[in-house]
């Protein structure tokens, strides 16, 4: 039993190290899934260096240069992969140009397993994809989770580029970040070695991220585009407290909007897809 035992031990243990359990679609994958969904659209692949050294991917569709555009950004753990559904339906890509990226840590992005816990550095990720696929437009982002903080500090940092934001049962009260006796457990040997990559990277961003919303306070009265708040009004992970904290902070947006879903947990996006569709789509 110990010799079965250490076997199977031996296997999880390169499994988890050489990132098998990467929770990501390759580029040959997004081909596929989207030839099957929807044969007229064309994926379109990005890789751009963002400052600090670091390669960001990402994958976007296009239908015509004049759209307004939609930067899509995933919550933690995830990858451009959770907006599959949106990029590969044909009315979605006949409103906008959208483009989704895998956060740094994740994904085909350079460096996965090693997280970015700065709000700063993230936006600044994503600035470099707006840089490369719409770099002469405002554009609008949505960020599910812990995307909606990395959205918000773009649009703080950067706010002669940004034509609006959408939170996707947003994580950014710092006051609602929770703090179980496992998260610095994991974030350790010998569990780290155990746990898989994407999941400790979400566990090690997710750590900090409390003191980075604390940054962050300052910066929301320097929103003054229109906000959609997409909650759920039972939403387990991400109270739904963080609406009325969005509320409160947003004191110079001039359109915030509130979408509540009564039910719908903190999985929306994919629970309730053709609703959040047509939200976004009134963001236009």
């Amino acid at each position: 039993m110990w010799y079965i035992f250490a076997i199977l031990l031996f296997i999880w243990l390169t499994a988890v190290q050489l990132g098998c359990l990467s929770m990501c679609t390759s580029d040959a994958g997004w081909k596929r899934k989207m030839r099957e969904k929807s044969p007229a659209l064309e994926p379109l692949f990005l890789d751009v260096n963002v400052p600090s050294g670091r390669r960001i991917h990402a994958v976007g569709v296009s239908t015509s240069d004049s759209l307004p555009c939609l930067v899509l950004v995933h919550g933690s753990p995830g990858s451009s992969d959770a907006f599959l559904e949106y990029l590969a339906d044909i009315s979605m890509a006949s409103a906008f140009r959208m483009v989704a990226l895998d956060r740094p840590g994740f994904g085909y992005t350079e460096g996965f397993g090693r997280p970015e816990p700065s709000m700063q550095e993230q936006a600044l990720a994503v600035k470099a994809i707006v840089d490369a696929f719409a770099p002469d437009q405002k554009v609008i982002l949505a960020g599910h989770s812990l995307g909606a903080p990395v959205v918000a500090r773009f649009a703080m940092d950067f706010p002669d580029q940004t034509a609006g934001l959408i939170f996707l049962g947003g994580s950014i009260d710092p006051e609602q970040e929770e703090h179980p006796w496992w998260q610095k457990a994991v974030d350790k040997a010998p569990l780290k070695w155990l746990t898989p990559k994407a999941l400790w990277t979400s566990n090690a961003e997710i750590i900090p991220l409390e003191k980075e919303l604390e940054l962050m306070e300052p910066g929301w009265q320097q929103i003054r585009c229109p906000v959609m708040l997409i909650h759920a009004r039972n939403d387990r992970l991400v109270p739904y407290a963080n609406v009325d904290f969005a509320h409160r902070m947003l004191i110079n947006c001039p359109d915030l909007r509130d979408k509540t879903f009564e039910k719908g947990d903190h999985f929306v996006l994919w629970t309730q897809p053709d609703t959040v569709k047509k939200l976004l789509l009134e963001m236009r």
